[in-house]
């Protein structure tokens, strides 16, 4: 592997290029707010001027990005320029986009591979991150150290394009669930008048946990709404879900709820805002005024 570029350096591709940084890999950074990794240019990484330059410069790109419209855009600029090489996906995106990129990707030459991730902004600051690997078993094999630098847990999902984004909506139908889910648990601990650190401590060590529960009740207790994942991205991704299971004519009786309630939320409230502030919807619905 030649110098590994990477489009999008937000809340997770920043930590996702540091450890890759750290993994003894060179790095070119592009994206549209150069002061987001001024810190990992200081460090030794390059900075692209442009997408353009960015396929010039390497013939790897990981890309990690917010929306299929974004993932349209960068593999526009990169495939002005980019020859062979191989484009990895990390956005979370639906599968039929998932394929079309793949195939914008072949008419240049240029090969794909599908690898949303999950753990959220602390799983890519640790490098603890899952990687949903969907590809050929060539770039799965090739490009698995890659992964390594970042990821806890690299799974080689399926061979096709798509596959990736497949488990990444399963993934995140059961997040939006539990998200609701915790939301809920936590109102209803409330209105009985509860300890809820004690609630919390409980449940943790009973059958009704969940990995989302676990991670998640402490800040409700706090009362702390500090962005870590948001209303907007959530409402994405369960819309992504949802829209899989019907087209596989799979039931989503539980994803449509939490879409729905997600979908509220980004209306009533700053759609940046954190995934946990679903929870004031149940509040508002039993009039818990709470700070």
């Amino acid at each position: 592997m030649n110098k590994i570029g990477m489009v999008g350096l937000g809340v997770m591709g920043h930590g996702i290029a540091r450890n890759i940084m750290n993994g003894g890999f060179d790095m070119v950074l592009y994206d549209l707010r150069p002061e987001a990794f001024a810190d990992l240019v200081e460090d030794g990484a390059q900075a692209a001027e442009s997408l353009a330059q960015l396929g010039e410069m390497t013939d790897t790109v990981l890309m990690i990005v917010n929306s299929y419209t974004h993932c349209c855009n960068v593999m526009s600029g990169l495939l002005e320029t980019m020859r062979g090489g191989t484009v990895i996906n990390m956005s979370t995106i639906a599968v039929d986009d998932a394929k079309k990129l793949a195939e914008m990707a072949a008419e240049k030459g240029v090969r794909m591979m599908d690898c949303p991730v999950s753990g959220g902004t602390a799983g890519a600051k640790a490098g603890t991150l899952t990687v949903m690997a969907g590809g050929s078993d060539d770039l799965f094999e090739k490009y698995k150290p890659l992964f390594e630098s970042f990821g806890k847990n690299v799974i080689h999902v399926g061979k096709e394009i798509g596959h990736g984004q497949a488990i990444k909506a399963v993934n995140q139908l059961l997040v939006g669930v539990h998200m609701c889910a915790t939301a809920e648990a936590f109102t209803m601990a409330r209105k009985c008048g509860l300890d809820l650190k004690l609630v919390y401590d409980t449940i943790c060590t009973s059958a009704g946990s969940s990995r989302i529960f676990e991670s998640r009740g402490q800040f409700l207790i706090d009362r702390d709404f500090s962005t870590r994942s948001t209303l907007q991205i959530q409402l994405k991704d369960t819309d992504i879900a949802c829209k899989a299971a019907d087209a596989v004519g799979a039931p989503m009786l539980l994803g449509n709820t939490a879409r729905e309630l997600f979908k509220l939320a980004v209306k009533k409230y700053p759609p940046n805002d954190d995934s946990l502030e679903v929870v004031r919807i149940y509040e508002e619905l039993c009039s818990l005024e709470l700070d």
